[in-house]
């Protein structure tokens, strides 16, 4: 099934819907990927045909790699590029930092990809731009379907544009939103931090150290488990709690004196007796020292 977007002089966009939305071929591709409701590809592939996806990046991390819901294995993004920017605009793919070359993943599933040095950046941001293979096309879903990328909906997923020209990005509007997760580190000095500035590049300054921070819970959308982790700039009391949307409290993940450094906590969707809870949309809330956070959750079943 595929459901236009926009149409441009030379190229169109559209949805291409995997077997969770469309129901047909790939069997239970809905149930082993919770969230992903489709993939999304470039109708035809120009030389510069590539998509953008915008990743916050919280202070004192940098970003090692990322996963992504990948729809044909056998084909390759010729390149992975990364750059800072704001939310509201991507940059164009010539004032971007390439990471990695003829990036390859799984059919119909979660993909990885690790760069060979973490990067962080200037703004609140970066943009992960995939550069789609010129000549080829998303035909379906699954292996053989052509280069795409997976989707969620429900407000969840990254923000995303495409783009025909590497320069003229049209957003992706909507509840949808790119099944792209970053890998986060800590920020060191010495690392690259992108600046935005026409793909240069700075050292980060030597001040950056280990911040008190809530990373992104990842898988999100989830099923049965996501795993939500922190850091600790010092030895502190933590509040790790997962409130529904009415604002009632279903369970404390962490209550009580941490050791600076990362820790980590799963959720496998149950409250504080045990009990399964509900699918549908929770928040996770970080307390510690004067720092509060929150990061939307989304359970399916």
């Amino acid at each position: 099934m595929q459901k236009s977007l926009f149409s441009m002089t030379v190229v169109i966009f559209s949805f291409i819907a995997g077997a969770a939305l469309s129901g047909g071929g790939g069997g239970d591709g809905g149930s082993q990927y919770p969230g992903v409701q489709g993939v999304m590809g470039v109708i035809p592939a120009l030389e510069n045909s590539c998509v953008a996806v915008w990743l916050p990046i919280p202070d004192g991390l940098a970003v090692s790699g990322l996963h992504w819901f990948n729809n044909d294995g056998a084909v390759a993004f010729p390149g992975l590029y990364l750059e800072s920017g704001d939310v509201d605009q991507p940059v164009a793919l010539l004032e971007t930092v390439q990471v990695a070359e003829n990036v390859f993943g799984v059919s119909a599933g979660w993909s990885e990809v690790f760069f060979s040095e973490p990067f962080t950046c200037a703004s609140s941001g970066l943009y992960v731009v995939f550069h789609f293979p010129a000549g080829l096309q998303a035909t379906g879903y699954g292996e053989g379907g052509g280069p795409a990328i997976g989707f969620v909906g429900d407000g969840a997923g990254a923000s995303g544009w495409l783009c025909a020209d590497g320069i003229s990005w049209d957003r992706i509007g909507g509840d949808f939103g790119f099944a792209v997760v970053p890998e986060f580190v800590q920020a060191e000095p010495g690392m690259v931090q992108l600046n935005g500035s026409g793909g240069q590049s700075d050292e980060l300054p030597s001040s950056v150290g280990v911040i008190t921070a809530l990373n992104l819970p990842f898988p999100n959308p989830f099923n049965p488990e996501t795993e939500i982790s922190f850091t600790l700039a010092r030895d502190t009391e933590v509040k790790l709690t997962v409130f529904d949307l009415r604002g009632r409290k279903v369970a404390d993940l962490a209550n009580g004196l941490h050791a600076a450094g990362k820790h980590s906590y799963p959720w496998s969707g149950k409250d504080g007796s045990g009990r399964r809870v509900a699918s549908g949309v929770y928040f996770v809330r970080f307390q510690a020292d004067d720092v509060t956070m929150h990061y939307r959750l989304v359970m399916v079943k």
